[in-house]
């Protein structure tokens, strides 16, 4: 059996292993097969180690250079879509558990298993929870005005200077999925009214679906208005029933590209 260690001070392991257990042991929620798991925990006074199931894959950004290596192609918008529903979902109930993971990027979601579209258990699972906010150690309605300045991923609200709660968590998924789109990592731009990506969508994407995802993931009005996750999962998902046929041969694809690479 093979796993992954990560070996640290010992402030993030008790921040996630403090949100594992919030996530796991909070009533209504069910933890999902799609957020991390800590098999085991060490933690000293100067270290601690972290012991949880290894990824054969890697995470995102891993299996999309592994994809384009194999392929000459980035990943097909139609895994892209895949794998960006199950991570809305994953990130709608980490959300509803008012936990913001406040480090979403490609690096943080591994790639568990090939993709199935049959199963209901996510694929990818989300890890690295050390600087997550737990909302419910804080008063009613705070928000943060902090700005992180990792280049591509400063949400419009810290550009803005605007406070924030969940956006840079979205900001992050629209980022992951952009990656996975076009193959670099995503930059923004603004017009008179709202936001939208830089990177302009080739003739066959389906750009209605993308330009409603990436607009309702950017354009946020405030802490009191998120966007509806299921929504727009809901609707990655009517898209893929649409094209099931089709995605099953580009399933295929994907899956022999990450097991040969």
């Amino acid at each position: 059996m093979q796993i992954a260690e990560k070996i640290g001070n010992p402030t993030p392991a008790l921040s996630l292993c403090s949100t594992a257990a919030l996530l796991a042991g909070r009533p209504g929620n069910r933890p999902l097969p799609g957020m991390m798991s800590v098999d085991y925990a060490i933690v000293g006074n100067n270290a601690s180690i972290l012991v949880s199931p290894f990824s054969r894959f890697g995470n995102i950004l891993d299996v999309c250079n592994v994809v384009k290596r194999v392929t000459s192609k980035n990943v097909d918008e139609f895994i892209a879509m895949v794998i960006t529903s199950q991570i809305l979902s994953i990130i709608d109930h980490l959300h509803s558990c008012m936990i913001i993971h406040a480090d979403i990027k490609p690096d943080n979601f591994l790639l568990m298993n090939p993709v199935d579209l049959d199963s209901a258990i996510p694929c990818v699972q989300l890890i690295d929870f050390g600087v997550s906010i737990d909302l419910k150690l804080f008063p009613k309605d705070t928000t943060f005005r902090k700005v992180v300045t990792t280049e591509c991923f400063t949400c419009i609200e810290m550009l803005e200077r605007r406070p924030w709660t969940y956006q840079p968590d979205l900001y992050g998924v629209a980022g992951t999925t952009h990656v996975m789109l076009f193959g670099t990592y995503m930059e923004v731009q603004k017009d008179i009214v709202n936001w939208n990506i830089k990177a302009r969508m080739p003739r066959y994407f389906r750009k209605t679906v993308w330009d409603n995802y990436f607009s309702s993931m950017l354009n946020i009005r405030d802490c009191n208005e998120m966007p509806n996750l299921q929504a727009l999962r809901g609707r990655l998902l009517a898209e893929i029933e649409e094209n099931r046929k089709y995605i099953r041969d580009k399933v295929s694809e994907f899956n022999q590209a990450i097991l040969s690479g």
